[in-house]
């Protein structure tokens, strides 16, 4: 099997106050053997929620250094599509099922890569079921 997890995801199984059973119960459902896939924007999205992690005073800087080790105990692999068809299939897929570009991404790859989406945004969630795209 294969799965695309968004940042949200991560992060609330990786951020103790963000914590989610659901999540962690997933996340250990899914075997060594299987390929856990991300959008280049990933590493652009977890870094802003570590750093808004950090300006909501949540968490210190330190703390949140902590955290990457966390982040690299799982085994990600990056994604690495580009191009104007790429965003011309992400724009389609804005327009017709109201996303935002990033979480257009995520639907784009799971998609591509045939793979199980791994969201915890409602949004997504809906637009991958109407687009015939698993989930977790």
């Amino acid at each position: 099997m294969i799965y695309v997890f968004d940042a949200p995801f991560i992060g609330a199984s990786i951020i103790p106050d963000d914590k989610n059973p659901g999540v962690d119960k997933a996340r250990s459902d899914i075997g060594e053997e299987e390929e856990i896939l991300v959008p280049q924007l990933f590493w652009y999205e977890i870094a802003s929620i570590f750093s808004n992690v950090i300006r909501q005073k949540r968490f210190t800087s330190d703390e949140v250094t902590q955290f990457f080790p966390r982040l690299a105990a799982i085994r990600l692999e990056t994604d690495s599509e580009t191009g104007t068809a790429y965003s011309r299939k992400l724009l389609c897929l804005c327009n017709d099922y109201q996303l935002s570009s990033y979480d257009a991404a995520y639907l784009e790859l799971a998609d591509r890569k045939n793979a199980i989406l791994c969201t915890l945004d409602k949004a997504m969630q809906t637009a991958a079921k109407k687009y015939g795209i698993r989930l977790l």
